[in-house]
């Protein structure tokens, strides 16, 4: 009533036959959150291989290849996946970088 795009409203709306292809599902962020969650599983797992903690980029890359190859139809997954991938990254080259400065030395 008040605007001149009154009638473009209806077109943005759920079930209306201009919705785009590429739109996200409402649980995508669930999504996302489940494959974050699903890396950090993967990353327990490696208690029973603790040699495995000291070489974390090649064990990562080990069970995130599967892993992404076997969710590569659900983008949220994939996401989530990738995001926890990045974070074990950062983390790892933070402790390496503390490790090689020296202002954190082995015992």
């Amino acid at each position: 009533m008040t605007g001149a795009n009154d009638g473009d409203n209806h077109a943005n709306q759920p079930g209306s036959p201009n919705k785009s292809p590429y739109q996200k599902s409402p649980h995508h962020v669930k999504h996302v959150f489940l494959g974050i969650g699903i890396l950090a599983v993967l990353h327990c797992l490696l208690f029973l291989f603790p040699i495995g903690f000291f070489f974390i980029s090649i064990a990562q890359i080990v069970y995130l290849l599967p892993a992404i190859l076997i969710f590569n139809k659900r983008t949220g997954i994939v996401q989530g996946l990738l995001i926890g991938a990045g974070i074990t990254f950062l983390v790892n080259a933070a402790c390496f970088g503390l490790l090689v400065s020296g202002n954190f030395p082995l015992p």
